[in-house]
Parts: structure tokens; C-alpha cells; sequence
């Protein structure tokens, strides 16, 4: 599979590259085209770099990708989206974009009137498009961290069976990341707020790199 990383020259995009190129074709996107050619030639010189990995502009990954994943902060949404619309035809898109705002004390969830960001992204894109929202609760830095071993739950909310099947696929990729499905589109709000509640429960009580992980605290039942 082909996956872009629009706007992916960041700690999450890389992350993503890290974590998915020994499966996939990963072509890093960005505004500027020497910028993510140049963070692609960083990941392949990695010691433990193994797949293959080019950079290019954002419009020219999304047209060859089979999927998209969205690495910009949510002020950049329209720019990877709407801007975008005529590169977009086929393409499975995963958001793990976060409306959130911070005070200097306080991180708040700030979703747009379309109550998410992937909410707002599937109102942006060509209406083919399939959405799936996902990997909010996977701190950056340890997905970037490609010695890490992972142990998180990742949340993931979509329309499309198909779709939200695929993101599990790519998900159990990542050595023991969980997928677990949340619901519709229309329930992505619930987990992007975990985000800001997620980095204020770190700050007030010094953890680093919270992360999400859903337990039953019923025992299974005796065979």
C-alpha cells in the first residue's frame, strides 16, 4: 500500500513512517517539496530503516496514495483538505488531528462547529471519500521511537466497515498497539477530547507519554 503523510515532516509523520515503511510505501508530504525530500533522506538513513521512504509535495503524495494520513495541527486542515480536493479520488484518510488549545496551565478540547476534526475533514473532502478517525491517544514521541514497544489502545471511530478494517490492519502493524472500534464518524469527538485530558493528567502528575489502554474488570468466564 501507498500511504502519504501530508504535512508529515513532523515528530508524528515521521513516527508514522518509522513504524509503517517496512510494509508500505510511505511518501512524506509537504508544503515544501525539498523540505519533505529531505526528512524522507533522514528516516533511509537510519541505522534500523527498512522499507522505502520519498518526500514530495502534499498534492502530489495524496494523488499517488492509497491512503492519507493527516500529520498537521488542526489550523491546517483546510490546507491538506479543501486546498487539496482535486489530488483526492479514491483514498482511504485517517485523521489523528486534535482541536485543542492550551492557556499556560490548561489544555482544553476546541472542537470546529463540526464538533471534530475529522468531522470537519470529511466535510471538506470530495464526498467519495472515507474517513476514519484514529491514533489520537498515541503519544508522537513514542511512536517515533522505533526501538519502543508499544502497549496502548488505539481508538478508532469511521462509516465505512471496509475502511475502519484497514486501520485496524495498519494499526496491528505496530507491535502491540490494540485496535478497538469506538463507533461512527460521528463519535470521533469522544476520543479526540482524550487528548488534552490525556497531556493535563500527564503534566499534573508527572507522567510521560500517557497513553490510553481500555481494561474489563470482570474476570472471563470458566470454560
Amino acid at each position: 500500500m501507498k500511504i502519504a503523510l501530508v504535512g508529515g515532516t513532523g515528530d508524528i509523520g515521521m513516527g508514522f513512517a518509522l513504524r509503517l515503511m517496512c510494509a508500505h510505501e510511505i511518501i512524506i508530504g509537504s508544503r515544501k517539496e525539498d523540505k519533505a525530500r529531505e526528512s524522507a533522506s533522514a528516516i533511509m538513513q537510519l541505522e534500523d530503516a527498512n522499507g522505502n521512504t520519498w518526500g514530495t509535495d502534499n498534492a502530489s503524495a495524496v494523488a499517488v496514495a492509497d491512503a492519507v494520513i493527516l500529520c498537521v495541527p488542526p489550523e491546517h486542515l483546510k490546507s491538506v483538505t479543501c486546498d487539496l480536493s482535486t489530488s483526492f479520488n479514491h483514498q482511504l484518510v485517517i485523521s489523528p488531528v486534535v482541536p485543542l488549545s492550551y492557556d499556560g496551565k490548561f489544555f482544553r478540547f476546541n472542537p470546529p462547529p463540526e464538533g471534530s476534526s475529522a468531522l470537519q475533514a470529511k466535510s471538506l473532502l470530495p464526498p467519495q471519500i472515507r474517513v476514519v478517525a484514529a491514533f489520537h491517544t498515541v503519544p508522537a514521541a513514542s511512536l517515533q521511537a522505533s526501538d519502543r514497544i508499544l502497549k496502548g489502545d488505539v481508538l478508532i471511530c469511521g462509516d465505512d466497515a471496509e475502511a475502519v478494517d484497514m486501520v485496524k490492519s495498519l494499526t496491528l502493524e505496530i507491535k502491540n498497539l490494540r485496535p478497538l472500534f469506538v463507533g461512527p464518524l460521528a463519535a470521533s469527538s469522544q476520543v479526540e477530547s482524550l487528548t488534552p485530558m490525556l497531556l493535563n493528567v500527564a503534566r499534573k502528575n508527572k507522567i510521560k507519554e500517557a497513553g490510553v489502554s481500555i481494561i474489563s474488570e470482570r474476570p472471563p468466564a470458566p470454560n
